[in-house]
């Protein structure tokens, strides 16, 4: 044991010393002063190489849409630009005074590639920084559109940044379109009732309902705000499907019985107020929201996300199910627009 003391003793001290020194107080936590350029160096280093060992796996998907322009620079522009800037004007100035200060990513992004990397930074935020994670950590679509749009940002014109982010249009209306007729990169509005929009709404404030991009813009609305925009939008507009007998009208009516899916139009086309109407809506959009069903069942959230993940055989059955690819894409033919 005694030939050992000198260990033991070693060990008490550096855990002592450890549990002082920050309480102490003598650590310095100024951010008046800045940081010494060895730390800045360090931590640095430490971060790039930390999110490309855990950026390394993933596979990129198509980034050459062009509509996920415009469904991040909105998010970009409402969330981001204050601290990195934008084509249409520089940084906050509260931004330059950040420890560490966020980097302009107009001419900085080069310094985040591959792709990959992008979306780890993108996702999961930067410890020991301003940069946070993506809200909706469910979205991984909604952070490869950011990751398309920051490669892009760099040779925007300020014509076309204002244009993308809708800065000619502020509001729900620069992606919905002015009275919610919606748009490539946004969903249509004018076909839904006001209840339906409030509920919707009340879920992206609460977080109850996954999107980084719609729990940002609903954060700061009132019950008063969510009220009066549900009513504007919600005209429950009629929009007929496409007729014809197909895959995807054949689903809509009948569902598919021996995988024990349920018709579409048995919620969605019975004009309740608390379903959302299919018929009119933006082909994309439907893909993508019957994506995350069959990906995360009632976890994408909203007041029916239960009902629609057990439709679609989610739950409790999900060896039933979900539903092909093709038949999402008829589905979205039928429907969509």
């Amino acid at each position: 044991m005694r030939k050992y003391r000198p260990y033991i003793v070693g060990a008490v001290g550096g855990v002592m010393a450890a549990a002082i020194v920050p309480l102490s107080g003598i650590i310095d936590y100024d951010a008046s002063r800045g940081r010494w350029d060895i730390t800045d160096w360090y931590l640095g280093v430490a971060a790039q190489q930390s999110i490309t060992l855990r950026s390394i796996w993933l596979t990129v998907p198509d980034l050459n849409d062009p509509a996920a322009l415009q469904r991040a620079a909105g998010h970009y522009e409402m969330v981001c630009a204050a601290c990195h800037g934008s084509p249409a004007g520089p940084p906050e100035q509260f931004a330059y005074d950040l420890v560490p200060a966020p980097p302009r990513l107009i001419v900085q992004m080069d310094n985040w590639h591959p792709d990959a990397r992008v979306f780890w930074t993108v996702k999961h935020g930067i410890k020991h920084s301003a940069m946070p994670a993506w809200p909706a950590q469910l979205r991984d679509d909604e952070v490869w559109d950011m990751v398309a749009f920051l490669k892009a940002m760099s040779a925007m014109q300020p014509e076309e940044y204002a244009r993308l982010a809708g800065l000619e249009r502020p509001g729900c209306a620069s992606c919905h379109a002015e009275n919610g007729e919606g748009s490539a990169a946004a969903p249509r509005l004018d076909i839904q009732s006001p209840e339906y929009l409030a509920a919707a709404l009340f879920a992206y404030r609460d977080g109850t309902r996954e999107s980084g991009t719609m729990m940002a813009a609903a954060n700061g609305l009132s019950d008063t705000q969510i009220g009066e925009l549900s009513v504007f939008f919600g005209k429950s507009v009629v929009v007929e499907a496409t007729p014809g007998a197909s895959i995807g009208a054949e689903i809509a009516a009948r569902g598919i019985p021996e995988r024990d899916i349920a018709a579409c139009d048995s919620c969605h086309g019975t004009g309740r107020p608390e379903y959302p109407r299919l018929a009119g809506q933006e082909r994309h959009y439907l893909i993508r929201q019957l994506e995350l069903f069959n990906e995360h069942g009632e976890a994408r959230g909203g007041p029916q996300a239960e009902i629609m993940a057990q439709a679609i055989r989610r739950l409790p059955n999900p060896e039933n199910g979900p539903l092909e690819p093709e038949e999402i894409e008829a589905l979205a033919d039928h429907y969509g627009r």
